[in-house]
């Protein structure tokens, strides 16, 4: 008897093959152990498909759900998507590891904003947060990277030096246990402190780990406006030197006067692929990034954390060196009121009660609104929420430049989204309806396979897994079934916190998670280790 059996369903597999026929999937155990145009046989449960397609379970390759996972039903707002993996510890940041004299400057210097210190975090290690996924049970599955910036706080803090030689050793010990426990890999953060104060050898040497141990190297570059070509230099360089894979976190170029840079861009990334170095990339399907505000300033005045930021910012001294720095640039730096201005940047949350007024407004309203000049009132701002992080969205892209990079035959999808408080990117509640609604029913720049094949199947190889990612018999029974005409991305930017249309049907290990537009409170999901 089937624990699950599928009927008339059009099946998409996860390929990017065209093929498209109508079949039976028999599930049993979390795997799927029958696909037939006819299967005949009793089952628990009967889902008659008709009239929908099933695909594989969607993978979200960069989130920052690492905190939502916690929480089995936080979960819901990837899993409504059709997401049914999501890669955790992304841009430098991740939850683990560390040790227990560490734990506190990690958590208070990485994760502030969404209060994963007033959650009681017990533990330290990859493997042991792990562990307390599996105790609080999870709808989704998961697997993680290692945050470079949690190496390098749990390691040195918030210092903007170079890594001495027992600094360095820490960072390997704890990354080569963190992958012995199943992180899949490392990711920076390069524009970020602490991550920007980390030099190209200190990343090769961890680098060196994954050459070891296994896994892949994903950045989220040190440049992604006008120095963009010397951040992926650096990129390829570190997948050559180490012979790794790598991999370009959300891949764009910021600004309207670096749009002339897309091409070489493009051509770096087909270049090194020519000369045998494994490089993919992903793309969110939106022309606006999201941030914190903090990322506006230059990396010297974020040394030291929190407190020596605030410090700074009341020293007269000091707060007009930064403001001429934002006004006119630092070299090397990627100044992001160049790449939008003021008018284009909007505050999405922030923790002070009596500010949350703020949100959905942009910078240049709200400072003109209290009769200040910009450049102060962003700083008064930091210092009035005490140095916290304030979430921002950014009006630097355009589509055509989107669909250039989403199209590129190696180009996965993530979403980036960072759950939270306030009126968060449009892109946590719409990322994967979003690419089948905007980029396939509308702009027809991709097919339902080929779409579905970016999200699914590519994205699972990069991530070294074989059994899932396809609709195949053997493979793991993450299944989705949707009506692609009606797929609709709900979450705008106005009203960001709106599930999606037209995927009715979650399943997640062979365990039907959302159906009927409820989630059914089913925990099936695990955390994944990386298999090299």
């Amino acid at each position: 008897m089937f624990d699950l059996l599928i009927k008339n369903v059009t099946l998409i597999d996860g390929t990017g093959t065209s093929d498209t026929p109508v079949v039976d999937i028999g599930i049993e155990d979390g795997c799927i152990i029958a696909i037939d145009t006819s299967i005949q046989g009793e089952a628990r449960q009967v889902i008659d498909a008709q009239g929908l397609v099933a695909a594989p379970g969607f993978i979200d390759i960069h989130s920052h759900g690492d905190v939502a996972v916690l929480e089995p039903l936080e979960t819901e707002i990837k899993l409504r998507q059709g997401v049914t993996l999501e890669v955790l510890g992304n841009c430098g940041s991740s939850v683990a590891p560390f040790d227990k004299s560490s734990r506190d400057s990690v958590l208070r210097n990485l994760f502030s904003n969404i209060g994963l210190r007033e959650r009681g975090v017990t533990w330290t290690s990859v493997g042991q947060y792990a562990d307390q996924l599996k105790r609080n049970g999870l709808s989704i599955n998961v697997m993680s990277l290692v945050g470079h910036a949690t190496l390098r706080v749990a390691a040195m803090g918030m210092s903007a030096k170079a890594a001495n030689v027992s600094q360095m050793g820490r960072m390997k010990q704890l990354l080569a246990q963190a992958i012995d426990d199943g992180a899949c890999g490392l990711s920076t953060g390069l524009i970020y402190a602490p991550g920007c104060y980390a030099n190209t050898e200190e990343v090769l040497e961890l680098a060196d780990v994954l050459h070891q141990k296994g896994g892949f190297y994903a950045s989220h570059m040190r440049n992604e406006a006008g120095l963009i070509l010397d951040a992926m230099d650096e990129v390829i360089r570190i997948g050559q030197a180490a012979d790794i894979p790598v991999h370009i976190s959300h891949l764009k170029v910021a600004g309207p006067t670096n749009r002339s840079l897309v091409d070489s861009v493009i051509s770096r990334i087909e270049t090194a692929r020519q000369n045998g170095l494994d490089i993919t990339c992903d793309v969110y399907p939106y022309f606006c990034s999201s941030t914190t505000l903090l990322a506006l300033l230059p990396p010297w005045s974020l040394e030291g954390g929190a407190a020596s930021l605030l410090q700074r910012l009341e020293d007269t001294s000091m707060r007009a060196r930064i403001i001429d720095e934002i006004k006119n640039g630092l070299p090397g730096w990627e100044n992001m009121y160049h790449n939008a201005g003021w008018d284009k940047i909007t505050i999405a949350a922030i923790q002070g009660s009596e500010r949350k007024h703020m949100q959905g407004r942009t910078l240049d309203f709200l400072a003109r609104d209290e009769g200040c000049d910009p450049f102060e009132w962003i700083l008064d701002l930091i210092i009035a929420e005490k140095g916290c992080k304030i979430t921002i969205i950014a009006e630097s892209m355009n589509e055509a430049d989107v669909i250039r990079f989403l199209s590129l035959p190696f180009a996965m999808i993530g979403s980036d989204g960072l759950p939270g408080d306030g009126r968060p990117h449009p892109r946590l509640y719409g990322t994967f309806p979003r690419v089948i609604r905007r980029f396939v029913n509308e702009l027809g720049v991709l097919t339902l396979a080929e779409a579905i094949h970016k999200m699914t199947g590519m994205t699972a190889r990069r991530l070294g897994l074989t059994d899932r990612g396809r609709l195949a018999v053997g493979c793991r029974a993450d299944v989705i079934l949707l009506d692609p005409g009606n797929v609709v991305d709900n979450a705008t930017f106005d009203e960001p916190r709106q599930y999606p249309s037209g995927i009715g049907t979650v399943i997640v290990d062979g365990e039907v998670i959302i159906h009927g537009g409820e989630h059914t409170g089913k925990t099936p999901g695990r955390f994944i280790k990386y298999q090299s």
